[in-house]
């Protein structure tokens, strides 16, 4: 009897311990991210209770090639949306694309620069906005066409406030969704890598 009780307990500990600690068990999340994600950057969306979880709605959709890929990532809960993610093929240059963002407000509040790095001075940008962050990354198509991929990540209600340790976490959502969409997209070899944990620029 005292065998299976202490199993019983063990079980129940182990039940409470990891629906508390391991971020979206159960969810789906993962899945319906294409298993982009890392577990430490599900677990910056808060949970709520030992039992609950602020997801409780994932969508994730990723089709064409070239200027018709798409990537959608939108993770919501608690009647906010705790993630929204879009990937995109450009062929605006930086300036048009950084003005587009900031009036589709992708971008809002206070700007920063991100370091980001580009193969033979190819174009690349990296922005941190509040609760955002975005990428612009060169990107070389079949027959010669010079594109970019436009990474946009917004996190109004993951993010609780405008810390500079937040916005970075945002960065690097935005990091992994670029180094994905990269073949995915039909971007030619030599892609370029972008830093996973990327840092303001000086």
């Amino acid at each position: 009897m005292a065998v299976g009780l202490l199993a019983v307990l063990c079980l129940a500990a182990g039940t409470v311990i990891g629906d508390r600690f391991i971020p979206f068990r159960g969810t789906g999340v993962s899945a319906d991210c294409g298993g982009i994600l890392s577990a430490v950057d599900m677990g910056f969306i808060e949970q709520s209770t030992f039992t609950g979880r602020r997801v409780n709605s994932t969508e994730f959709t990723e089709s064409g090639v070239g200027e018709a890929y798409r990537l959608d990532c939108t993770i919501d809960g608690d009647g906010t949306t705790q993630l929204d993610a879009r990937v995109r093929l450009t062929t605006a240059d930086a300036e048009a694309w950084e003005a587009d963002l900031k009036e589709r407000d992708r971008l809002p509040g206070e700007t920063k620069p991100l370091s980001v790095t580009a193969p033979s001075g190819q174009k690349a940008a990296a922005l941190s906005g509040d609760s955002s962050a975005a990428l612009y990354i060169p990107c070389k198509l079949d027959g010669g066409v010079t594109a970019h991929l436009s990474v946009s990540v917004e996190s109004p209600g993951a993010s609780d406030g405008n810390t500079d340790s937040q916005r970075l976490t945002v960065a690097a959502i935005a990091s992994r969704l670029a180094n994905h969409s990269g073949l995915d997209a039909g971007c030619l070899k030599p892609l370029t890598a972008v830093d996973q944990s990327p840092s303001f620029d000086s």
